[in-house]
């Protein structure tokens, strides 16, 4: 069943050329009688809290470290990483990398991110009639990716 905020914004993208920006949706939303006004933080001062907390979480993702130094040409990893050990908090990668409870977590989290990828793919893939495509361009990125793994 779709909700009534989830129809006002097919409404809004049929009204705009089936498209739409987020600056008309929160346009919209300032109305008290929009469906999507309670989709909204409308406190100023806890909106910005939670922009704050989001710019520092793409901060914090945004500093890389290369893994083994004397190998300029393997690409960098981010240096903390997203760890669930009862609340999520980044935690150093050398810090991950020397405990297997944090390892075993990142590593479920990172199969988690993958199946959803997968599934998103092959769901689009399917829906704009490209799966063969698809499947041709992950075999093509898997081969390439063995090729590296058995060079270096």
């Amino acid at each position: 069943m779709i909700s009534r905020w989830e129809r006002e914004l097919e409404e809004m993208a049929r009204e705009l050329g089936d498209k739409l920006t987020p600056e008309a949706v929160v346009d919209r939303a300032r109305s008290a009688n929009s469906a999507l006004h309670s989709m909204f933080d409308w406190n100023d001062a806890e909106a910005a809290e939670k922009y704050r907390l989001l710019q520092a979480r793409g901060l914090i993702r945004r500093v890389v470290v290369h893994l083994e130094p004397h190998k300029p040409n393997e690409p960098p990893v981010r240096a903390y990483l997203n760890v669930d050990r009862g609340s999520r908090e980044y935690v150093a990668v050398s810090v991950v990398q020397s405990s297997p409870q944090a390892t075993q977590a990142v590593i479920a989290h990172l199969l988690t991110d993958l199946r959803s990828v997968q599934a998103r793919l092959l769901r689009y893939a399917d829906a704009l009639d490209a799966s063969d495509e698809l499947r041709a361009s992950i075999d093509k990125f898997l081969a390439r990716n063995e090729r590296k793994k058995r060079a270096g």
